[in-house]
């Protein structure tokens, strides 16, 4: 079928809620009582569908498995609560591994080509749009290692789904659709949505004056100048702003860029046609107007952007339309291809200013997608100039250098094109940006109150309480665009079986988790798409999932 075949009908909507009901039942009706296997007894619901995922899978319990983590004293704590649950049914036997956070990924994507036997404890960060929170995950053309679908799930109706809301454009319809989306892939569980996340930011009050934060963790440091969104940031004293990262900057150049850290350290380097401003709403930024145009009929759509006059790169060259033309088109063929080749048909440069960019289809999230593709000058579209040696945009602040393993460094482009308005002044009145690199969230913490950082976006949970009861400091907590998972590796028994992972998604000590290890910050998560976009995520159709598919009765 095509991706459009899942559409809004009334006849539709009530046969697809029909059969995700059904197999949501499956595995569960019939089972009552308790199951022996060996010396084994299931106890329960969930219990009794992971002895029949064994069954099916010809695996006797208790079952061998680990528990991967990022080294990370609340992700240690996470899995051994999971463990705990786990082990206590007697159908599992397991351990837990840590890594640093690039072993970590790195694990993660060769994993399913090596077989590897290990769930996965991860976080995901989303963005504006719900198709940013599912696609590289689930769609069964993002397996691993060119994509981000770690356990190489597959399903033929999730990947319909997912196309669907791509192309669908009304928003009554799409919600419609990531609605039945999400119900689906709780109902098969390749992974288990634990906790929505939280962005929680702590400044030094006496330093740091008018900072907002930012619901994404990608976009950080836009609080220190987003003239585009109306942000900015003042120092009380020095023109130095020291903040922290959480582990190193690995990847400058945008098309190739796989960690949050990463777009972190670079957003205030690089700058793309429109902006999503603080509170989720589309912002000229490169592009001052922009409006869809007749294309000659045909599936796609067409948009012409009028261009900002004035704008310089950091190497001194002008912006034209060639350099978006160029931008889009060096996507093509790298690890960020989709973020530009899902949607992208062609552009027709018809002057300097001017710019039409047509799409291969009809696109939802055309113009939130534009948020993901940074401007780069013709030096690099060229091949004259290596971002990963120099990252160079037109941003408010330009590259100086970075210290492997110790910090990031910016300083203010004083040819930024921003003239000024009633909100927002010409000039960023921070002049240099430094952002030490610091792995240990203790040691974060340690640095603020040392007075050796003025900002960290990660100190431990359990201490955000004492910092907002602490007048010397500031505190900004925004409900985020990410989650924290259980990645089940679907690619080998017994995980291969949707009853096992449904079992465990059920057992899953979310409470716990929330409570013991991040202190109540954060939501509990049982779908994908962050109440971020609540449209899409409401607390009832969370509650209505929850009660259908994860908590046993």
């Amino acid at each position: 079928m095509s991706g459009n075949s899942v559409g809004p009908s009334e006849r539709g909507r009530l046969r697809r809620r029909s059969l995700l009901k059904r197999a949501g039942a499956a595995g569960i009706a019939g089972l009552a009582g308790c199951i022996r296997s060996n010396s084994v007894t299931a106890d329960g619901p969930a219990e009794e569908l992971i002895q029949e995922g064994f069954e099916a899978a010809d695996v006797e319990p208790p079952f061998e498995t680990t528990i991967a983590i990022t080294e990370d004293e609340e992700r240690n704590k996470f899995a051994q609560l999971l463990r705990s649950e786990l082990n206590g049914t007697g159908f599992f036997d397991i351990s837990i591994t840590s890594q640093d956070f690039g072993s970590h990924v790195d694990m993660m994507f060769a994993a399913a080509e090596q077989n590897e036997n290990a769930m996965f404890v991860s976080s995901w960060t989303g963005g504006w749009d719900p198709s940013n929170y599912v696609d590289m995950l689930f769609h069964s053309d993002d397996h691993t290692p060119n994509g981000s679908n770690v356990g190489h799930y597959s399903d033929e109706t999730v990947d319909e789904y997912i196309n669907a809301g791509l192309t669908e454009t009304n928003q009554e319809d799409r919600v419609e659709i990531y609605r039945n989306l999400q119900e689906k892939l709780v109902a098969d569980s390749p992974a288990s949505f634990v906790r929505f996340s939280e962005a929680t930011h702590v400044w030094d009050g006496d330093v740091v004056s008018g900072w907002e934060t930012y619901p994404l963790r990608p976009g950080t440091y836009y609080a220190i100048y987003a003239p585009w969104a109306g942000v900015y940031t003042e120092l009380e004293e020095g023109s130095e702003f020291v903040g922290d990262l959480g582990s190193d900057v690995t990847n400058y150049d945008p098309v190739t860029i796989n960690g949050t850290v990463s777009s972190q350290a670079t957003a205030l380097l690089y700058e793309q046609l429109v902006g999503v401003d603080f509170d989720g709403e589309i912002r000229p930024m490169l592009a001052t107007d922009w409006e869809r145009i007749d294309d000659g009929g045909g599936d796609g759509m067409t948009y012409r952007f009028t261009l900002r006059e004035g704008v310089r790169f950091h190497n001194g060259e002008e912006l034209t339309a060639a350099h978006v033309r160029g931008s889009l088109e060096r996507y093509e063929g790298t690890p960020r291809e989709n973020d530009v080749y899902d949607w992208y048909e062609t552009s027709e440069v018809v002057d300097d200013e001017t710019i039409e960019i047509s799409c291969s289809r009809e696109y939802g999230p055309f113009e939130s997608a534009l948020f993901n593709v940074s401007i780069v000058p013709m030096a690099v579209i060229d091949g004259e100039h290596d971002l990963e040696s120099e990252p160079v945009g037109t941003g408010p602040y330009r590259f100086v250098e970075h210290e492997s393993d110790n910090h990031w460094r910016m300083e203010r482009f004083d040819d930024h094109w921003f003239e000024g308005n009633k909100a927002v002044p010409e000039t960023a009145p921070i002049e240099t940006v430094t952002l030490e690199i610091i792995t240990e969230k203790s040691s974060r913490q340690g640095a603020l109150e040392a007075g050796n950082i003025h900002f960290s976006y990660g100190v431990p949970s359990a201490s955000v309480a004492d910092f907002e009861s602490d007048a010397a400091y500031g505190v900004g907590r925004h409900v985020g665009g990410g989650f924290d998972m259980v990645i089940y590796p679907t690619y080998r028994a017994p995980f291969s079986e949707r009853s096992v992972r449904r079992g465990c998604n059920m057992l899953l000590p979310r409470e716990r988790i929330l409570e013991n290890v991040y202190r109540g910050i954060g939501q509990l998560a049982y779908t994908p798409v962050s109440p971020l976009l609540e449209e899409y995520a409401s607390e009832s159709f969370q509650e209505t999932i929850a009660d259908e598919y994860v908590r046993p009765n």
